[in-house]
């Protein structure tokens, strides 16, 4: 962990351990979780205040936190608690804002009545070490009572049992995959016709795929991983072809010649340079296509992991 975090951190009484940080700050249970590959991540450095507060209590500390107008930051109540996640320029210039930024936040909290340590963030009610224990909820370290403790273990169970008995709605999907192909076939093609081949088409038409995927109906699960993947790829390997039967078109028009694209696409291919050119291209559409879906069907990946018991 960077050291100007560690310092801040252990002068709050949290315990450092790797790039994870626990302890009670200002009455409440806290994790801090700091990214180690800020690039790749929006918003990489995050925390999870645990407290218990009602529903109307959570509403009004939600609209004090917009109040506050906090800059790069970003927030998520949760059944336990609250998730923020912040950023900035630089990490020195971050870890001086914190004292502020906490001050407001923990402030908020505690205005609007959360309560903190010592009573259980799912039911509100105070903790009894013989009845409650420290668990593992997505990495974070949270003290709950053991009844509540079964109750959201129950929560998970159902959902994941609904999930899997829910429709697949594979044709669905499919055809929201496919607008994705077709986004990333436009990108492809226009990239193409100027010159480029690259991954920006095939993270388009995954990104966009997945997400219609789901809005039509089909069931986020792996099976959509495999289908948005293969068919951004096939939608790759398309892109090439049309661009080469435009470029075949503008050909015809230049020349005048009585000939229909794929005709002159056929001749073209008898020669050697062009048809060289024609499938290296196709290879290296290939190549960016699978790199560009895997990189997003990654992220896609996370998105979908079904819950798991809390530990």
């Amino acid at each position: 962990m960077n050291k100007k975090f560690q310092s801040y951190f252990e002068s709050n009484g949290m315990t450092v351990s790797g790039n994870k940080a626990y302890g009670v700050v200002k009455g409440y249970e806290t994790n801090a979780n700091i990214a180690t590959t800020v690039n790749s991540v929006e918003f990489p450095y995050k925390w999870f205040i645990s407290f218990f507060a009602t529903t109307d209590q959570k509403a009004q500390m939600e609209a004090g936190l917009r109040s506050a107008a906090i800059k790069n930051f970003k927030f998520t109540m949760t059944d336990c608690g609250l998730i923020l996640s912040m950023t900035d320029f630089t990490v020195g210039r971050l870890v001086d804002r914190l004292p502020s930024v906490f001050d407001t936040v923990y402030g908020i909290i505690e205005s609007n009545g959360g309560k903190g340590d010592g009573y259980c963030p799912f039911c509100g009610e105070p903790l009894d070490p013989s009845t409650s224990k420290k668990t593992d909820i997505n990495g974070l370290k949270v003290t709950l009572d053991n009844g509540c403790v079964d109750k959201m273990n129950a929560v998970i169970d159902q959902e994941n049992k609904d999930f899997e008995n829910a429709p697949n709605n594979y044709l669905r999907g499919f055809m929201g995959a496919l607008v994705g192909g077709a986004v990333g076939i436009v990108i492809a093609v226009v990239l193409a016709l100027v010159g480029f081949i690259s991954a920006i088409a095939a993270i388009a038409a995954v990104a966009v795929g997945a997400f219609l995927y789901r809005k039509l109906g089909g069931k986020p699960n792996k099976m959509m991983i495999v289908i948005v993947g293969a068919t951004t790829l096939v939608c790759m390997v398309l892109a090439v072809v049309i661009a080469y039967l435009i470029a075949a078109g503008i050909a015809i028009n230049e020349v005048g010649v009585d000939m229909n694209v794929f005709e002159v696409f056929a001749l073209c291919m008898e020669d050697e340079e062009f048809s060289r050119m024609f499938y290296l291209d196709l290879v290296l559409s290939m190549i960016f296509a699978i790199v560009g879906a895997v990189a997003q069907m990654f992220v896609v990946g996370r998105s979908i992991k079904r819950k798991k018991h809390i530990g």
